[in-house]
């Protein structure tokens, strides 16, 4: 078997957003094909190694559990980790976590996991007015980086398209995330709609922005509960709204969905495929998206689930799906040939799985 380490920031054992599902969905795959070793930053709790051994049956090591350090003060102690141990190939989780680099000694594969353009996503939040939210690239940076590594792991097609504009071809390597099916009755009455999502600033965006423009519409005319579901919940303003649950989070993935009769996602703006849409769609739920939200899986829009980029059309879709159970069975049925066909983990690592092996 080839030796794999892959390093990360992410504290991806709490499965709170997408990020996090689809480092722990990475983990879980790569452990059963390669000798995988995993090192995490920190900061954690004592028994975090121990815990994720016995889960993966891999080896974890965190670099620092009670604080934070800085990038040389955790690059030093990776160094120190490997002083006696040689890698195929090196994973990287995030583009911000490039300044390990250097501190690797010998010549080794080295695999960037993007999860999104981060120059793209510095766009879309300026145009939204949200500059410095988060962590920024240039362009121009963005490439400069991406030409110290091997190979650079996306996840939808576009994405594959913008890093080969920018590092040339065969750079990229598509990996979408993969969920699995899971199958719930599609109720003859609507009682629920749902959002499921973290924090993250476009999430809160989303729901802020169906709150306001298309909810009172929906709660004036019909017998349906909104329920939101995450962190989103802590920054949402609730004020005035009618039969609106605020959830929070619930570990139970399969409690949200089987509760839930519509999903939305009525995201405007951010980067990259959203993970969200395609945990919904693997669970059989009628999803009404924007297109932004369709990234990725754009070919099965009206087929797999709906699309609508204003607010009285995105309250149309709704609406439609309120009253037509043929509509909503029809599309739980397609989003499961979609997930079948393109989001089975095989489908999505195999490109990765390939790329190690001949190394």
């Amino acid at each position: 078997m080839k030796k794999v380490l892959l390093l990360t920031d992410v504290n991806f054992e709490e499965l709170s957003s997408g990020n996090r599902a689809r480092i722990y969905a990475l983990v879980n795959y790569l452990s059963t094909h390669v000798q995988l070793t995993v090192v995490n930053t920190g900061p954690a709790d004592q028994n975090v190694e121990s815990r994720l051994s016995a889960l993966f049956a891999s080896e974890f090591f965190t670099l620092e559990k009670t604080k934070y350090l800085s990038s040389t003060g955790y690059g030093r102690r990776l160094k120190t980790f490997l002083k006696d141990r040689r890698f195929d190939a090196i994973i990287v989780e995030y583009i911000h976590c490039s300044y390990f680099l250097n501190f690797f000694k010998y010549e080794v594969t080295l695999i960037l996991d993007a999860h999104d353009i981060v120059s793209e996503r510095t766009k879309a939040f300026k145009k939204f007015n949200h500059a410095g939210a988060l962590y920024e690239l240039p362009l121009s940076v963005e490439k400069d980086i991406f030409s110290l590594y091997d190979r650079v792991i996306v996840l939808c097609p576009d994405d594959v398209v913008k890093v080969t504009s920018m590092a040339g071809s065969g750079k990229a390597l598509l990996c979408p995330h993969p969920v699995n099916i899971v199958t719930h009755p599609i109720r003859k009455e609507v009682n629920n709609i749902a959002f499921v999502g973290s924090a993250y600033l476009p999430n809160v965006d989303a729901v802020n922005w169906f709150l306001k423009n298309c909810w009172p519409t929906i709660t004036a005319k019909y017998n349906a509960q909104f329920h939101i579901y995450g962190t989103v919940c802590s920054n949402v303003d609730f004020a005035g709204q009618l039969n609106v649950i605020p959830k929070g989070f619930n570990g139970d993935i399969n409690e949200i969905y089987h509760d839930a009769d519509i999903i939305i996602n009525p995201v405007r703006f951010g980067a990259g495929i959203k993970i969200k849409n395609i945990e919904a769609l693997a669970h059989g739920r009628p999803l009404v998206t924007t297109l932004h939200g369709a990234r990725g899986i754009e070919n099965s829009t009206g087929e797999a689930f709906l699309i609508a980029d204003n607010a009285a059309d995105f309250t149309q879709a709704i609406e439609t799906l309120l009253i037509d159970a043929t509509l909503r069975k029809k599309l739980s049925e397609n989003a499961h040939r979609l997930i079948s066909r393109s989001f089975s983990e095989d489908n999505c690592f195999t490109p990765l799985i390939k790329l190690i092996e001949n190394i």
